[in-house]
Protein backbone atom coordinates (compact mmCIF):
# COMPACT_ATOMS: atom_id res chain seq x y z
CA UNK A 1 0.00 0.00 0.00
CA UNK A 2 3.04 2.10 0.37
CA UNK A 3 4.74 1.65 -2.31
CA UNK A 4 1.06 2.72 -4.27
CA UNK A 5 1.47 5.76 -2.53
CA UNK A 6 4.41 6.35 -3.16
CA UNK A 7 4.38 6.12 -7.10
CA UNK A 8 0.77 8.08 -6.58
CA UNK A 9 2.38 10.97 -5.38
CA UNK A 10 5.39 10.26 -7.47
CA UNK A 11 3.23 10.63 -10.50
CA UNK A 12 1.33 13.67 -9.86
CA UNK A 13 4.13 15.35 -8.79
CA UNK A 14 5.44 14.39 -12.60
CA UNK A 15 2.57 14.96 -14.16
CA UNK A 16 2.14 18.31 -12.76
CA UNK A 17 5.51 20.05 -13.57
CA UNK A 18 5.57 18.34 -16.70
CA UNK A 19 2.51 20.13 -17.51
CA UNK A 20 2.88 23.10 -15.82
CA UNK A 21 2.97 25.49 -18.56
CA UNK A 22 1.18 22.80 -21.02
CA UNK A 23 -1.21 25.96 -21.60
CA UNK A 24 -0.82 29.94 -21.92
CA UNK A 25 -3.28 32.37 -23.19
CA UNK A 26 -2.04 32.17 -26.36
CA UNK A 27 -3.87 28.68 -26.44
CA UNK A 28 -7.21 30.87 -26.20
CA UNK A 29 -9.01 32.45 -28.81
CA UNK A 30 -8.31 35.99 -29.71
CA UNK A 31 -11.37 37.33 -27.93
CA UNK A 32 -11.47 34.65 -24.90
CA UNK A 33 -12.01 36.73 -21.48
CA UNK A 34 -10.57 35.58 -18.83
CA UNK A 35 -11.90 36.25 -15.35
CA UNK A 36 -13.89 36.02 -12.01
CA UNK A 37 -17.04 35.00 -10.92
CA UNK A 38 -18.76 34.87 -7.62
CA UNK A 39 -22.50 35.49 -6.22
CA UNK A 40 -24.08 37.85 -4.28
CA UNK A 41 -24.79 35.97 -1.43
CA UNK A 42 -20.94 34.69 -1.45
CA UNK A 43 -19.41 37.83 -2.31
CA UNK A 44 -21.16 40.80 -0.74
CA UNK A 45 -22.07 39.86 3.15
CA UNK A 46 -23.30 43.38 4.46
CA UNK A 47 -26.54 41.13 4.98
CA UNK A 48 -28.89 43.39 6.74
CA UNK A 49 -27.01 47.05 5.68
CA UNK A 50 -28.73 49.54 3.42
CA UNK A 51 -32.39 48.58 3.17
CA UNK A 52 -31.14 44.70 1.96
CA UNK A 53 -34.13 42.22 3.43
CA UNK A 54 -33.48 38.39 3.73
CA UNK A 55 -33.57 36.25 0.83
CA UNK A 56 -34.66 32.11 0.77
CA UNK A 57 -30.78 31.69 0.92
CA UNK A 58 -30.45 33.67 3.88
CA UNK A 59 -33.26 31.95 5.74
CA UNK A 60 -31.48 28.42 4.45
CA UNK A 61 -28.46 29.17 5.42
CA UNK A 62 -29.20 30.25 9.27
CA UNK A 63 -31.59 27.24 9.91
CA UNK A 64 -28.80 24.49 9.36
CA UNK A 65 -26.14 26.48 11.22
CA UNK A 66 -23.68 25.29 8.52
CA UNK A 67 -22.18 29.08 7.84
CA UNK A 68 -23.56 31.65 6.06
CA UNK A 69 -23.35 35.06 4.01
CA UNK A 70 -23.88 37.47 6.70
CA UNK A 71 -20.28 38.94 6.30
CA UNK A 72 -18.93 36.85 3.23
CA UNK A 73 -15.75 38.30 1.33
CA UNK A 74 -17.34 41.56 2.33
CA UNK A 75 -17.21 42.68 -0.83
CA UNK A 76 -19.82 45.54 -0.62
CA UNK A 77 -17.25 47.18 1.81
CA UNK A 78 -14.21 46.11 -0.05
CA UNK A 79 -15.10 46.24 -3.65
CA UNK A 80 -12.48 48.62 -4.74
CA UNK A 81 -9.73 46.66 -2.95
CA UNK A 82 -11.12 43.19 -4.81
CA UNK A 83 -11.44 44.90 -8.26
CA UNK A 84 -7.59 46.59 -7.53
CA UNK A 85 -6.60 42.86 -6.77
CA UNK A 86 -8.57 41.99 -10.02
CA UNK A 87 -6.43 44.07 -11.82
CA UNK A 88 -3.38 42.76 -10.49
CA UNK A 89 -4.30 39.47 -11.19
CA UNK A 90 -4.62 40.31 -15.05
CA UNK A 91 -8.32 39.75 -15.60
CA UNK A 92 -10.49 40.91 -17.81
CA UNK A 93 -14.32 39.97 -16.50
CA UNK A 94 -16.24 39.33 -13.60
CA UNK A 95 -19.20 38.32 -13.28
CA UNK A 96 -21.32 38.69 -10.41
CA UNK A 97 -24.62 38.46 -9.73
CA UNK A 98 -27.17 41.24 -8.34
CA UNK A 99 -28.99 40.66 -5.01
CA UNK A 100 -32.93 41.04 -5.72
CA UNK A 101 -33.32 41.80 -1.92
CA UNK A 102 -30.43 44.49 -2.25
CA UNK A 103 -32.17 46.31 -5.32
CA UNK A 104 -35.84 45.93 -4.38
CA UNK A 105 -35.78 44.77 -0.74
CA UNK A 106 -39.79 43.85 -0.26
CA UNK A 107 -39.39 41.47 -4.23
CA UNK A 108 -41.68 44.21 -5.47
CA UNK A 109 -42.27 47.97 -5.82
CA UNK A 110 -39.57 50.86 -5.04
CA UNK A 111 -35.93 50.30 -5.82
CA UNK A 112 -33.35 50.89 -3.46
CA UNK A 113 -31.32 54.02 -4.12
CA UNK A 114 -29.02 53.38 -2.14
CA UNK A 115 -28.57 49.18 -2.96
CA UNK A 116 -28.54 50.70 -7.17
CA UNK A 117 -25.67 52.71 -6.31
CA UNK A 118 -23.58 49.70 -4.80
CA UNK A 119 -24.24 48.30 -7.85
CA UNK A 120 -23.45 51.31 -10.31
CA UNK A 121 -20.15 51.93 -8.39
CA UNK A 122 -19.29 48.42 -8.90
CA UNK A 123 -19.20 48.44 -12.30
CA UNK A 124 -18.00 52.01 -12.69
CA UNK A 125 -15.16 50.59 -10.91
CA UNK A 126 -14.56 47.53 -12.66
CA UNK A 127 -14.72 49.14 -16.39
CA UNK A 128 -12.57 51.92 -14.99
CA UNK A 129 -9.72 49.21 -14.91
CA UNK A 130 -10.71 47.62 -18.07
CA UNK A 131 -12.91 44.55 -16.53
CA UNK A 132 -15.68 43.96 -18.33
CA UNK A 133 -18.80 43.17 -16.19
CA UNK A 134 -20.76 40.25 -16.48
CA UNK A 135 -24.44 40.41 -14.27
CA UNK A 136 -26.28 37.22 -13.30
CA UNK A 137 -29.52 38.27 -13.05
CA UNK A 138 -30.90 35.56 -10.58
CA UNK A 139 -28.05 33.30 -8.51
CA UNK A 140 -30.64 31.74 -5.67
CA UNK A 141 -31.84 34.33 -3.76
CA UNK A 142 -35.60 34.97 -4.92
CA UNK A 143 -36.57 37.70 -1.66
CA UNK A 144 -38.24 35.72 1.14
CA UNK A 145 -41.35 38.24 1.65
CA UNK A 146 -42.45 36.44 -2.24
CA UNK A 147 -41.57 33.00 -0.81
CA UNK A 148 -43.81 33.39 2.37
CA UNK A 149 -46.53 35.68 0.40
CA UNK A 150 -47.36 33.08 -2.67
CA UNK A 151 -44.00 30.21 -2.82
CA UNK A 152 -42.08 32.06 -5.45
CA UNK A 153 -40.69 29.89 -7.96
CA UNK A 154 -44.22 28.01 -8.33
CA UNK A 155 -46.21 30.75 -8.74
CA UNK A 156 -46.86 32.42 -11.75
CA UNK A 157 -47.17 35.68 -9.81
CA UNK A 158 -43.26 35.31 -9.73
CA UNK A 159 -42.84 36.01 -13.34
CA UNK A 160 -44.50 39.61 -13.09
CA UNK A 161 -41.78 40.18 -9.77
CA UNK A 162 -38.99 38.76 -12.01
CA UNK A 163 -39.59 40.72 -15.08
CA UNK A 164 -39.80 44.49 -13.08
CA UNK A 165 -36.76 42.70 -10.73
CA UNK A 166 -34.95 42.28 -14.49
CA UNK A 167 -36.07 45.34 -16.04
CA UNK A 168 -34.33 47.52 -12.87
Amino acid sequence: MQTFSLFSISLVIVLATGYSDAFTRNDFPEDFLFGAATSAYQWEGAVDEDGRTPSVWDTFSHSNNNGNGDIACDGYHKYKEDVKLMTELGLESFRFSISWTRLIPSGRGPINPKGLRFYKNLIKELRNHGIEPHVTLYHYDLPQTLEDEYGGWVDRRVIKDFTAFADV
